[in-house]
């Protein structure tokens, strides 16, 4: 070999051993940037749980300085047997419900841990982490946790009524609780909506709950949650309450005065300390939320009559408001009733229908026990029963007007078919019931599966009612 022909050699030899190492480093680059730019926390350990390498995303979650997790053993701050199992079995566990202790501050986050192997024995962990409040936020966006109403949803030409719309504007910018008091159908949720959309937390969830619908036994854990294995038939990885859901939002307790006494007292102290305990926790753990309750009984009445705790009330009434009937705004009868005949047009713009006057006449000599959910309804009847494109009083024949007898001679102009009757019964137990289809069914004396049949064979829409 000649001397040139040597360090050609040497020369490509060198020449490899630069590539591989200008390789390297882009490989440990991009790694690099891979672990720092996933969405999830990430945490590295060896085999004895000293904590080796962290992403921002996991400084960030557990909200303490980068430096304080290097050299540190994963079990000081992440108290769970299941790390040693893992070590021991290595086998992966997903979405783990785990508590890190970080200066006396619990964080809850949903945990992957992963065994990292080399030639067949565990050298390390790693694990991806997420902050159920960021969890919380994703779940709220999939099932719809948002008010959609606004107050400029609020129709009414009555001085009285734009009073409490004022009152209600006032009380949505401060941080206090409200008490929303009115007959069945009067709005209560549509103001508890607009209430939260006018507030400074409307980019936050709304969270409605129906106190009279949830079961005695569950309404605990719906509320505040449950550990796993707080009792049989408990989720694995526990689950978070309602008041969790609406974190950094509002809550609203519709039908307030349904909730049985022992969980008056523990929603009394949630409320002084905006703290929950989970059904089968240890920790009290603190919630960002804003309350608003409603119901349609006297709570005062309720109060004298042991059924309602003063305390509460007092508690949840810091700025009241109280919803007028619509029998005593009569004037948005009409404002109203168009409004409703406007939207049923928007969704049949090839056959609209119009209004004639003395439709709007004999509407205002009923007396709607319903108020604007029955006037609703009764609108929505009307329209669907009218063949012309004149709705006229005519198509009011199935109530009987306030101090009027009922004219029980039967004429063939006033016979509908018997399935728009089996309907409007359907949707006056439903009104009723504020849409528990169940209970609506007990008072129809039918069947759970007929009428859930029936609901779909009318195809009517149940969130309407609730």
């Amino acid at each position: 070999m000649e001397l040139t022909d040597y360090f050609e050699d040497v020369s490509d030899m060198c020449r490899i051993d630069m590539d591989s190492i200008l390789e390297y480093d882009i490989s440990s680059f991009i790694l690099q940037a891979i672990f720092e730019s996933i969405y999830e926390g990430l945490i590295v350990t060896d085999e004895n749980l000293l904590i080796k390498k962290v992403n921002i995303t996991a400084v960030k979650i557990l909200g303490i300085k980068e430096e304080f997790l290097y050299e540190t053993h994963l079990n000081d701050i992440l108290k769970e047997d299941i790390l040693h199992t893992i070590l021991l079995t290595g086998e992966k566990q997903f979405s783990e419900d785990c508590i890190f202790d970080i200066n006396g501050s619990r964080i809850r986050c949903v945990t992957n841990i992963i065994p990292v192997r080399l030639r067949g024995k565990i050298i390390g962990l790693v694990l991806s982490l997420r902050d159920t409040k960021n969890l919380h936020k994703m779940v709220n966006n999939v099932v719809g946790y948002k008010a959609s109403f606004t107050f400029d949803d609020i129709l009414t030409k009555n001085e009285k009524m734009k009073g409490i719309v004022e009152l209600a504007k006032k009380a949505a910018k401060t941080n206090c609780n409200i008490l929303i008091e009115g007959n069945s159908g009067t709005g209560k949720e549509v103001f508890a909506q607009s209430i939260h959309n006018f507030s400074s937390r409307k980019n936050g969830p709304f969270v409605a709950v129906n106190c009279a619908a949830i079961p005695r036994e569950l309404v605990e854990s719906e509320l505040f949650g449950y550990e796993k294995g707080a009792f049989t038939g408990a989720s694995k990885g526990g689950y978070p309450g309602k008041f969790e859901l609406a974190e950094g939002g509002t809550i609203f307790l519709d039908e307030i005065g349904e909730l049985p006494l022992d969980i008056q007292s523990k929603l009394l102290r949630v409320l002084d300390n905006l703290k929950i305990t989970r059904v089968g926790g240890t920790y009290e753990k603190s919630v960002d939320v804003r309350v608003i309750a409603a119901t349609n009984r006297t709570l005062t009445d309720e109060i004298e009559n042991k059924n309602f705790r003063g305390d509460l009330y007092y508690r949840l009434n810091v700025m009241s408001l109280q919803l007028i009937p619509l029998e005593e705004r009569k004037e948005d009868i009409e404002l109203l009733a168009q409004y409703y005949i406007n939207k049923l047009n928007s969704k049949n713009p090839c056959d609209p229908k119009y209004i004639d006057p003395s439709y709007i006449e004999k509407l205002k000599t009923y007396k709607f026990c319903g108020n604007i959910r029955e006037l609703r309804n009764v609108v929505e009847r009307s329209y669907y029963l009218c063949e012309d494109t004149m709705i006229t009083s005519k198509h009011l024949h199935t109530k009987t007007p306030v101090n009027k007898p009922a004219d029980t001679t039967p004429s063939r102009k006033e016979i509908i078919p018997l399935e728009a009757v089996e309907e409007q019964c359907i949707k006056d137990a439903l009104t009723y019931c504020n849409g528990n289809a169940i209970k609506a069914a007990e008072l129809l004396k039918i069947g759970k599966a007929t009428i859930y049949r029936k609901i779909a064979k009318f195809n009517i829409d149940l969130d309407s009612f609730s």
